[in-house]
């Protein structure tokens, strides 16, 4: 097997790299970024130039800590992006693929997951990836609907630390 090398689909993943904080969240009401004990952090970086390896770090609405690891990286073969998604607050490893949109500005990552709202049923989940002019980069997730819609249910701003 031949070394992979990236490529122009690579460059997004960079833009991960580096400490980031959260700065506001509509997943978590009571979520201050000014309380150390109710903040949330990110680290990004490059596994080569290939991967992004992002873990993030908080406490749950109920205080308890919580990490979460995500993967991406780009699979010519396959011709999508790919990844995986885990915390430390369930058992389930999501796994991606995603495309990027608005001239390289939005990753778009799609999993199947356990629906939350229906036991023992699973739904498509997207998670959205859009970095700003400003720096600051937006999180927003999202589970698809029976209409074949998407309904947002969080959005994280994040901003360099």
């Amino acid at each position: 097997m031949q070394p992979s090398t990236a490529t122009e689909h690579h460059k997004i993943l960079r833009k991960l790299a580096g400490e980031w904080r959260m700065i506001s969240s509509t997943g978590h009401p009571d979520y201050d970024p000014e309380d150390p004990a109710k903040r949330w952090t990110e680290t990004g970086r490059m596994l080569g130039d290939l991967w992004a390896i992002i873990e993030t770090r908080g406490p749950m609405p109920d205080g308890a800590p919580a990490e979460m690891l995500m993967t991406i990286g780009y699979d010519p073969a396959l011709g999508r992006y790919t990844g995986t998604w885990t915390g430390s607050m369930m058992d389930y490893l999501w796994v991606y693929r995603g495309w990027v949109e608005d001239e390289g500005q939005t990753l778009v990552l799609e999993a199947d997951g356990p629906d939350f709202d229906t036991p023992g049923k699973s739904a498509v989940y997207r998670d959205v990836i859009r970095f700003q002019p400003d720096g600051t980069r937006s999180f927003t997730g999202s589970v698809q609907q029976p209409d074949g819609t998407f309904r947002e249910f969080m959005t994280h701003i994040l901003a360099p630390a």
